[in-house]
């Protein structure tokens, strides 16, 4: 497991401003400098897909551990390569930290394993909120850009949204006609993020003839993490792992 900043120096607007970040029961707060934890597979698992975790905190804080590295533990059984990315909490900053991110994971694919095609993006709360985003402000890359990190693309090739928090983003009329296939994920007991965030997404995307899977429980709550001692809601690992093998996702790499 490495650690790597998101940005070559300080991140946009950073500079001179104090550092009062802090961890607090394994929550991260005060975000100062973004950065990607890297998690890899065994070589002899390794499936060539890559996913960009954003853990959720209501861009308050990150729970860093339960919707970060936990399920980056989790991803690795199934050979995916996972980055949970550490991001600022304010929303415009987090939204050019998330698509960094992406551009930086396709600039290194080759020494991670990872295929381009293949790095999709998964999001709890507030960060499936920053995932979703993240698709409607999506782009290929500047190619005349001085930083080669820059060129890469930052759009997603697939994206899972866990109890997701979408209430101000238009879905309805800025979901873009290459917004990419998603699996959403979340409990109709969910006082936080009400399933009526995943409903509205999933309406949108198939509205825009986007392949789309919804798993809705009827108790679950909200923070259920990997869901581990909670119940069916347990199971969504499981359908998830399916829905990615469906879509030859955890193919071997050759």
């Amino acid at each position: 497991m490495e650690t790597i900043p998101l940005w070559n120096t300080d991140a946009p607007g950073t500079k001179g401003r104090a550092n009062e970040e802090e961890v607090v029961n394994e929550r991260v707060r005060k975000v100062h400098q973004p950065a990607l934890t890297i998690h890899l597979p065994p070589g002899e698992l390794a499936t060539g897909t890559g996913i960009l975790v954003c853990p959720g905190g209501g861009y308050h804080h990150l729970a860093i551990n339960k919707e970060g590295h936990q399920i980056a533990n989790w991803l690795n059984t199934l050979g995916i390569a996972a980055f949970v990315l550490k991001y600022r909490l304010d929303r415009a900053e987090a939204l050019q930290d998330v698509q960094r991110a992406m551009r930086v994971i396709r600039h290194g694919a080759s020494q991670w394993a990872v295929e381009p095609d293949q790095l999709g993006v998964m999001g709890f709360s507030a960060g499936g909120h920053l995932i979703v985003n993240l698709v409607l402000n999506s782009d290929e890359g500047h190619s005349d850009g001085k930083d080669p990190i820059e060129q890469h693309s930052c759009h997603p090739s697939f994206m899972v949204p866990v109890y997701v928090y979408i209430k101000d983003l238009d879905v309805e009329t800025e979901l873009p006609t290459n917004a990419p296939p998603a699996f959403l994920v979340g409990a109709t007991d969910d006082t936080t993020t009400p399933p009526e965030n995943s409903l509205r997404l999933y309406s949108a995307l198939i509205k825009h003839n986007i392949a789309a899977e919804l798993h809705l429980y009827e108790r679950g709550k909200h923070g259920f993490g990997l869901g581990k001692n909670k119940g069916p809601v347990s199971s969504w690992t499981i359908h998830c792992e399916a829905w990615l093998k469906q879509n030859h996702l955890l193919d071997l790499a050759e």
